[in-house]
């Protein structure tokens, strides 16, 4: 079983653990959030790859290596997520456990250190990080970038988002646009750096089976006496506005259609459980509404799927189409919506929504990479649940929230991306 601590260190940073004894490998991370910002999205992201290459004490990526190679193979990895109007700048490290290593070597210890040298010393020259480290990762960013939008579904996606929150911070990319990251220059990282050391919420967790008291230890003689102004992070709800529809055209053989929609937005764990059970039982499984009736019945697409993201209260279904079924996807998605607003849920929907959703839940009990970004994610709402909790609170969810939730669902944006 799975328990779960969490002490405050200083104002703004807090130190998580879970510990598990079914794994061999453990994982620290230090999670540094700020509000998305279209003027340092580009810059964190970028700094996150930079940090993650090198530090003072190894001043280059063989350097560090060879370090984390000795510690039996550790791994490092940088990430950035965006969660609500929040950006998310992971570091975490990976190692064998304490009780696996030779001779009473502490592995746990000698990562917790590793991970704060590389956020609080990095390696500088004249204040600006190693060039060739900076142009790298800038490389290797833009083509992360540009994949992003040869993936025309998740483009589609984007856009969609990027149109109806355009006057929000939740249109911010977590990457920053491609031309923001080939414009940043050495002060740009610099400010980067300074800002999220000194003012991010920082949320550093362990995860495995090795005690955390020394981890904790180490990480808390770090961060306690720093200076630090650290932000506020919540949500921020917007009402829908008339349906407005956008298309663009490109060449592609399948048409994307990509509907947003407004629903509850809540900093409650529990309105996000059930906000995704609702879009489950709409068109989250195979057994949803939108598949079985626009997919199988009237075969009006290759796929349809809801998806929602509850601290922002937005729901996108999305859909791969001909062009010439676009206007009737979209009538038949509002079709589905409406019934299921009007109290059409059988108990079979409701079961096979909650087995998925379940499933999705307990399968990160299996990974420990899962289980970081669920707690990391997690612990930004109120009424928080481990996985094994939020799994048993789905099962009581009843149809009549759902429904109560579903006629709250408003459509403001169609997208569509039309092949030509």
């Amino acid at each position: 079983m799975s328990e779960f601590v969490r002490k405050n260190i200083c104002e703004g940073v807090a130190f998580s653990s879970v510990t598990d004894d079914r794994f061999k490998i453990g994982r620290q991370s230090a999670t540094l959030i700020v509000p998305l910002s279209s003027e340092t999205a580009a810059a964190n992201a970028l700094l996150s790859c930079v940090l993650s290459r090198s530090c003072r004490e190894y001043p280059d990526f063989t350097a560090l290596s060879k370090k984390l190679d000795s510690l039996y193979g550790a791994a490092l990895y940088p990430s950035v997520r965006k969660a609500g109007e929040n950006q998310m700048i992971t570091i975490a490290v990976s190692g064998i456990e304490d009780r696996y290593a030779f001779g009473g070597e502490s592995v746990s210890h000698q990562l917790a250190r590793l991970l704060c040298s590389i956020i609080f010393d990095p390696d500088m020259i004249d204040g600006c990080f190693r060039e060739e480290n900076v142009e790298q990762e800038r490389r290797q960013l833009i083509e992360t970038i540009d994949s992003e939008l040869g993936d025309k579904r998740q483009y589609a996606m984007k856009r969609c988002i990027e149109i109806m929150c355009r006057d929000e911070l939740y249109s911010v990319s977590r990457y920053g646009s491609r031309q923001q990251v080939e414009a940043l220059t050495d002060e740009d990282l610099y400010r980067a750096w300074e800002n999220l050391k000194n003012n991010a919420r920082t949320e550093l967790f362990m995860l495995g089976s090795t005690s955390p008291e020394m981890a904790y230890e180490g990480f808390r003689a770090q961060f306690e006496d720093k200076p630090r102004k650290p932000v506020t992070v919540g949500i921020n709800q917007m009402a829908a506005r008339n349906v407005e529809h956008y298309t663009e055209t490109e060449d592609l053989a399948q048409s994307k259609l990509v509907m947003g929609l407004r629903c509850l937005a809540s900093n409650d764990s529990r309105t996000g459980l059930e906000n995704a059970l609702m879009s489950a039982v709409l068109g989250g499984t195979p057994t949803s509404k939108l598949f079985l009736n626009v997919r199988e019945k009237q075969s009006l697409c290759y796929y349809c799927m809801s998806s929602v993201q509850s601290s922002k209260g937005i729901m996108l279904i999305d859909s791969g189409v001909e062009t010439e079924n676009i206007e009737k996807t979209e009538k038949a998605v509002l079709e589905q919506l409406s019934l299921l607003q009007n109290g059409d849920i059988t108990a079979e929907e409701l079961e096979n929504a909650k087995l998925a959703v379940r499933n999705s839940l307990l399968s990160s009990l299996d990974s420990l990479a899962a289980l970081q970004a669920y707690y990391t994610g997690g612990i930004l709402t109120e009424n928080f649940m481990s996985p094994a909790e939020a799994a048993e609170y789905v099962g009581s969810i009843t149809a009549e929230r759902i429904i109560e939730l579903a006629q709250k669902v408003q459509l403001d944006t169609v997208f569509s991306l039309v092949g030509n």
